[in-house]
């Protein structure tokens, strides 16, 4: 490589807005050098609701990241983590003949059958994020991944939509346009968090990654592809109220005693630690037991986990998740929460933390800056199959999608 590249990832979560600076450097080697962090001020589940607030959000994360990797993020590729309510997927199918079968199937052919594949009525307040191709079909032979140079007279690909609404992904620009920052695209945060915590021979294998922040994204991956997202409105939250209205302490310290004491199962405590309770006054009010803390967090962290467990069940891949469950996000730090998982799943559940990229420059910057991480190697990969802004999704996919099956 000539010139090493600048990534930045940028993850607008429920509860957080985190930020990576990585570089790229001459040997190929991805490098973080800077990292930062802010409240979601002016988000409400990812999307903007107040356009000040959330510039002000955004560009504390990103200067904290500024400072410590001395960069500047407008000398950065850009990319951006979404996820919400307001992002859906819908299947979608291409079909083309090819023109020149005796010279093979070529990159036009597929730019053709992309074409296809994604030229579907949407309502007007609807637009394509992503395009995933799941398998192209050669006169009838299924599962080819890169079709490019073989023979057929007929080529087909079968999809997979990713569709959000016009004005939450319009006001994500809006906020950049403030800072003076343009995405390269907008990333479906389950494709950079399986960057960031899934090898690709487990979502080869079938995969589930869930991922418990504020709100809940459960995604499956099969055949090395996203085969089926969706996001529950549980996660964290519900904890951290569950606790804030059990113990009459404020909000904030909820979260504080859940992420320092939190524990998934009462039967996994052995030795149960006493813990102090301040009043919204900040006085000390009360000394409870660990236990007490874990029989507010079980029975909710139990119902959360049952809808995730339906609604894999509902995708008909929950057998053939070879791979079995990874669970991160800021609620699978909670002790225990891997057991109980796996009592509710019936499957193997392990929990996700990024990939080292350097030990030396990654120490502590684990469950927070996961899907930010996600996010600058969904950039180093060069597959990005997103929409970038104020451009036709054709003109990215077709380009990336021979680099997507190499």
């Amino acid at each position: 490589m000539a010139k090493s590249k600048k990534l930045l990832g940028l993850d607008i979560g429920t509860t957080k807005i985190a930020c990576v600076i990585a570089e790229i450097d001459n040997s190929g080697k991805l490098n973080i050098l800077g990292h930062g962090i802010s409240m979601p001020e002016g988000f409400r589940n990812g999307v903007v609701i107040n356009l000040e607030r959330a510039v002000d959000s955004a560009a504390q994360a990103i200067g904290q990241a500024e400072k410590l990797a001395n960069l500047r993020a407008k000398n950065c590729e850009i990319y951006v983590g979404i996820a919400g309510e307001y992002i859906k997927h819908l299947p979608s199918i291409g079909t083309v003949p090819v023109k020149n079968p005796a010279k093979g199937i070529s990159e036009k052919d597929i730019s053709e059958v992309i074409r296809q594949a994604q030229t579907i009525r949407l309502p007007n307040d609807e637009q394509i994020i992503h395009l995933i191709p799941n398998q192209y079909i050669v006169d009838g032979q299924k599962g080819i991944r890169n079709p490019i140079g073989m023979f057929g007279f007929r080529l087909e690909v079968e999809a997979l939509l990713i569709i959000g609404t016009v004005s939450a992904i319009e006001n994500i620009h809006r906020v950049l346009d403030h800072l003076e920052l343009k995405a390269e695209s907008l990333v479906l945060q389950p494709q950079a968090v399986s960057l960031a915590v899934a090898e690709p021979e487990d979502k080869d294998l079938g995969i589930a990654i869930v991922d418990i922040g504020g709100m809940t994204n459960v995604s499956i991956f099969k055949d090395g592809v996203l085969r089926y997202y969706k996001t529950l409105p549980l996660g964290g939250e519900n904890l951290t109220k569950d606790i804030s209205i059990g113990l009459r302490t404020p909000y904030k310290k909820a979260e504080e005693i859940k992420r320092v004491y939190g524990t998934a199962m009462i039967s996994s405590i052995e030795h149960d630690e006493p813990i102090i309770i301040e009043d919204i006054s900040g006085r000390v009010n009360k000394q409870i037991s660990q236990r007490l803390l874990a029989s507010i967090i079980e029975p909710r962290l139990e119902e959360i986990l049952q809808h995730v467990d339906n609604a894999i069940r509902e995708t008909g891949y929950a057998e053939s998740l070879s791979g079995g469950v990874i669970l991160t996000g800021g609620t699978s730090l909670l002790k225990g929460i891997d057991l109980l998982a796996e009592q509710i799943f019936r499957l193997p559940v392990k929990i996700g933390k990024p990939q080292t990229i350097d030990d030396t420059q990654t120490e502590g910057i684990m469950t927070d800056f996961t899907t930010a991480i996600g996010l600058v190697r969904y950039g180093l990969n060069g597959n990005s199959l997103s929409l970038p802004h104020e451009e036709n999704v054709l003109t990215e996919v077709v380009s990336k999608v021979k680099e997507l099956f190499i």
